[in-house]
């Protein structure tokens, strides 16, 4: 119990080391929301045609998406420096080099979190999508929703293109949500990350400058999410005003 105890110490420390802020942290208090209330009384007349959509699920899908992905990150930051280094497990045979990948458990552990990370970033996005669908009351099936098929819609409709939070929610869906999105399709969908980094080393073991950049890669991937756990919350903030229709 003490050595479990110890963990979740070490994990709240690198929230306040590395800066890992969640739109649950400070009493749900984001910039100047509430982040609990994510329709007011100035949301649009809502979609009709949204018979499974549960108001209050998604304000809280949303909140455990953007915390989880907070927790997983923490657990990349406190796993890496335990990881296989394929630039330093190597030999040299005949004067030719050759990388090893003989796995230890916190890179088991490091890479598990980093797919469910790609899985709970996207997750968040796709209830991102949903909030806009029903509260703004957009011509668009239930079922087919999704953050890209959201804002591709609304940017058809000129009322949203001086809107700054749009604008800025079409940026980030045309550039890093669109990065991201590749790579987690890929993981979700056919290989793993511990899978894909596994095939790229094997068919590269004898290319150090090869193992080099896949080793820059996947010892990012701490600093990646911090990065998207940022934006999430900046989208969720964009995407509050924008349903709400404020300043």
């Amino acid at each position: 119990m003490q050595h479990k105890i110890e963990h979740i110490k070490e994990i709240r420390a690198i929230f306040k080391s590395e800066n890992l802020m969640s739109l649950s942290d400070n009493d749900y208090q984001y910039k100047d929301l509430n982040v609990l209330l994510l329709s007011t009384s100035n949301t649009p007349q809502k979609n009709k045609g949204f018979k499974k959509f549960n108001s209050i699920k998604n304000e809280w899908d949303l909140l455990n998406c953007n915390n989880d992905l907070k927790l997983l990150t923490a657990h990349l930051y406190y796993y890496r420096p335990l990881i296989n280094n394929p630039t330093k497990e190597f030999y040299i045979y005949n004067g030719n080099y050759t990388s090893t990948y003989f796995q230890n458990e916190p890179d088991w552990f490091y890479s598990t979190h980093v797919s469910c990370c790609f899985e709970k970033l996207y997750n968040f996005w796709d209830r991102i999508g949903d909030a806009l669908a029903y509260y703004l009351n957009l011509e668009i099936k239930e079922w087919t929703v999704d953050f890209a098929k959201v804002i591709d819609l609304m940017s058809k409709d000129e009322s949203y293109s001086n809107n700054k939070y749009f604008q800025s929610l079409l940026e980030f869906k045309n550039t890093k949500f669109t990065e991201f999105n590749l790579l987690r399709k890929d993981i979700v969908h056919y290989y793993q990350f511990e899978t894909t980094f596994r095939w790229e080393h094997t068919m590269n073991c004898s290319n150090k400058n090869s193992i080099n950049e896949l080793w820059e890669w996947k010892k990012k991937m701490p600093e990646f999410f911090k990065n998207h756990l940022v934006l999430s919350c900046e989208g969720y903030y964009e995407a509050y005003k924008l349903i709400n229709n404020l300043p």
